[in-house]
């Protein structure tokens, strides 16, 4: 099995942390294009890839599943994910099954604006939103404060923003790197009523099962903050930490959506309720950075879907732990010199060995 994008706090990480779980059910090829991941030094086999942007990445790929006869691929970064998601013809020529949705539902997931009309021709509610372009429409439909994000590569929630008047957009806007293309939204009552929902679809389009957090926005999870007119607002980052809970409103929405999609494999929603309506505000067809918390709770996405994949084995609803908090926090590792200066050495086709 190989994973990509294995950094510490990454969704990589958080698939790898699934496999290990298994335990010795599975020899895990760790990749990663920094030396300083963390998920590197979990398992003895490990490589450094060039980045997806180099025309050498695919290739450096394709020799590391040649040397260690990877059977399976999970790719854990959105770039990744893309790239693997247009490549899986070209990969099962070669043997290996990519666990990753079809690339029609990746491509229209990555790009919000299209993504959001999607959404709400085909019945689900979103934030009311609208292009850079027509923000002072959108304000004087909804008011302040507005939610402004890139319509495109907004992990990690890098340039998002909460802003609460005209000046701060324009600040905002003024200070954009040039070319990103951005999405405003209304900004949907209740950090406490946040949740992100992971589901599985099998390979041949079968629900498999859900799973929601209701999201604690505190500590690492906890983006920006703000009180305006002495009401708290606040947003997300990418780091989940909360409550897994049974929701069957929640459940039964995120897995309409999910097949209504067109999904195979795993898909990662978040929402907030609000009024008795779920409104979809994130939509990810990939593995999620609260895999690893999941996994622990018994909804083992990487554990599972390689099953289905790769052996056809299927799957009902799954008896995970619910009513149970899970919290985060930062962890470290110590690692040789001599083993980080490893990265040095290079292998054929442009591909680092540690």
């Amino acid at each position: 099995m190989l994973v990509t994008g294995v950094g510490g706090r990454s969704v990589g990480h958080q698939i790898l942390h699934g496999l290990l779980l298994a335990g010795s059910k599975y020899r895990v090829v760790a990749c990663d294009a920094d030396a300083f991941a963390f998920g590197l030094y979990q398992v003895s086999c490990r490589y450094r890839l060039p980045r997806t942007d180099s025309q050498d990445y695919f290739e450096a790929l394709l020799s590391v599943i040649s040397q260690e006869h990877v059977d399976v691929v999970l790719p854990g970064i959105q770039p990744e994910v893309r790239v693997i998601a247009e490549a899986v013809d070209e990969l099962a020529l070669v043997g290996c099954v990519a666990v990753v949705n079809p690339s029609p539902v990746v491509r229209l997931c990555s790009n919000k604006a299209t993504l959001y009309q999607w959404l709400a021709q085909n019945g689900f509610a979103i934030p009311q939103s609208a292009p850079a372009s027509e923000w002072k429409t959108l304000a004087g439909a909804c008011g302040f404060p507005l939610v402004a994000k890139p319509a495109a590569e907004s992990g990690g929630s890098k340039n998002v923003a909460l802003l609460k008047d005209e000046a701060e957009v324009k600040r905002y806007l003024a200070n954009l790197p040039p070319g990103l293309e951005v999405v405003f939204q209304q900004y949907v009552d209740g950090p406490d009523s946040e949740y992100t929902v992971g589901i599985m679809i099998s390979k041949s389009g079968e629900l498999i099962d859900s799973i929601v957090m209701h999201r604690k926005l505190v500590g690492l999870s906890l983006g920006t903050e703000r009180t305006i007119g002495g009401k708290r607002y606040a947003l997300s980052t990418g780091y989940s930490q909360g409550y897994l809970v049974k929701d069957a409103f929640i459940q039964s929405r995120c897995e309409e959506l999910a097949l209504r999609i067109g999904a195979r494999g795993p898909m990662n929603i978040q929402c907030r309720v609000s009024g008795g309506k779920m409104y979809v505000f994130e939509v990810h067809p990939r593995f999620s950075g609260t895999s690893s918390i999941r996994a622990e709770a018994g909804f083992n996405e990487p554990d599972v879907l390689i099953r289905n994949f790769l052996f056809d084995e299927r799957f009902g609803r799954l008896p995970y732990r619910t009513n149970v908090a899970a919290i985060r926090a930062f962890s470290h590792l110590l690692v040789p010199m001599e083993e980080l200066d490893a990265t040095t050495v290079a292998l054929p086709h442009n591909s680092l060995r540690i």
